[in-house]
């Protein structure tokens, strides 16, 4: 799969600098809004020189944006190869809904590390902000060429719809998961169980077979 557009140095140390600036970043971005972040403060905070804060990132704004960056992509970009693994070992839409407590977990828990809101939060500030908007478009490109892989690998294992174009279908696939951002803006959200099943149906509709119950599952009204 494809490296995401965030600094990536191939040293350790280096690594492990970019990560720490990040995190700095996130906080106080959290904390205090964009103007709490102050490149002084995240070098005082982090031990990092200002110097090798502008080698990274070149400037402050190239910080912020790299941490949106970061932000927006990092449970997709994790969860990704989990998906990839999954497919590996299924045949059919029966197999994987033999194993639906296992896809519905992976939903579940996708949400627990970031929830989709944030991530619809990280669009919103790149309003009227070219650097922004281009560097989001970045990651989503990757984004979408790594997800259009594991389509491409449904596809080969004979799972996707024919029909079906897999980068097509990994933008659905990715969109769906990103619109759990209208339920949890919703003042009366459903539940993260109901959701997933929903989400999980949908999806499912981009492959091979007969749709059917999950096991262990009761129809709800």
């Amino acid at each position: 799969m494809t490296a995401l557009p965030t600094p990536q140095p191939k040293q350790k140390r280096a690594i492990d600098t970019v990560a720490r600036l990040l995190e700095a970043t996130d906080i106080a971005i959290r904390t205090g809004g964009e103007a709490s972040v102050r490149i002084q403060d995240i070098s005082t905070q982090t031990g990092v020189s200002i110097g090798s804060i502008y080698h990274h990132f070149q400037d402050r704004d190239g910080l912020i944006r790299a941490t949106y960056s970061h932000n927006y992509a990092r449970v997709v970009e994790t969860d990704l190869p989990l998906v990839k693994d999954f497919l590996q070992t299924v045949s059919s839409r029966d197999d994987m809904m033999d194993r639906y407590q296992e896809m519905v977990d992976f939903v579940l828990n996708h949400y627990t590390h970031q929830s989709a809101l944030d991530r619809a939060a990280i669009i919103g500030n790149s309003a009227g902000r070219p650097l922004m908007q281009a560097e989001l478009s970045k990651v989503q490109h990757i984004l979408n060429e790594n997800g259009a892989d594991l389509m491409r690998l449904a596809a080969e294992r004979g799972m996707l719809k024919e029909h079906l174009n897999p980068r097509a279908a990994a933008m659905v696939f990715l969109g769906i998961l990103f619109g759990r951002a209208v339920a949890e803006l919703d003042t009366e959200p459903v539940s993260a169980e109901d959701w997933a099943d929903a989400a999980l149906s949908a999806i499912g509709g981009l492959f091979k077979g007969q749709s059917r119950t999950p096991p262990g599952r009761t129809a709800r009204v």
